[in-house]
């Protein structure tokens, strides 16, 4: 009888020890399913320059743009350059003005040549960056710049990237709304 209740026991003890094994393996398909949920969370958005700049045409802007606010890294968020000529639900439109040089400027109304863009000219800009879920207006970021122009200038490509991050990332205007938060001067 006494190897009867070992054996017992040791049976138990064994089962015991399987237990977490068998609720990992049952809770794995779980794991997963959570895992393509978080893939399926993401947005993706069309990015949409309608005109461009000095040195990029704005369907290459809009390559440029996706491109750097990709780099960003957010995670909810994919970026695509828009294609055709339908408006997207689910959008970002960029607007680029050419700012007046601080200390004043003689307004000149002959066309700058792309080579003057390209050789070194930097320019003051404003950057606007609008969002469009589901076809509804979300938010908009602004920002100050000064850029060379064309694919390989570096102020550009920080400035996406800020904007991105201003209007999209964790802290950005977005989220902002998104979450109910209000301006500090505004709570109550």
């Amino acid at each position: 009888m006494n190897n009867e209740r070992k054996s017992s026991v040791t049976s138990v003890a064994l089962l015991w020890r399987h237990v977490p094994l068998a609720a990992l393996w049952l809770l794995f398909p779980t794991f997963g399913q959570l895992a393509l949920a978080s893939t399926a969370a993401q947005v993706t958005l069309q990015v949409e320059a309608p005109h461009g700049l000095p040195g990029l045409h704005h369907s290459a802007l809009a390559r440029f743009i996706a491109a750097r606010m990709a780099q960003v890294g957010l995670a909810d968020w994919r970026f695509e350059p828009a294609a055709g000529s339908a408006v997207a639900a689910d959008r970002v439109e960029w607007t680029f003005r050419l700012n007046p040089f601080a200390g004043g400027e003689v307004r000149s109304f002959a066309h700058r040549s792309t080579d003057e863009w390209r050789f070194g000219v930097h320019r003051p800009i404003t950057i606007e960056a609008r969002l469009y879920l589901n076809g509804e207006y979300q938010t908009l970021v602004e920002k100050q710049a000064i850029i060379q122009g064309g694919p390989d200038d570096p102020d550009l490509a920080a400035a996406v990237a800020s904007v991105t991050q201003s209007l999209l990332g964790a802290s950005g205007a977005y989220r902002a709304i998104d979450m109910g938060q209000r301006r500090p001067d505004r709570a109550r």
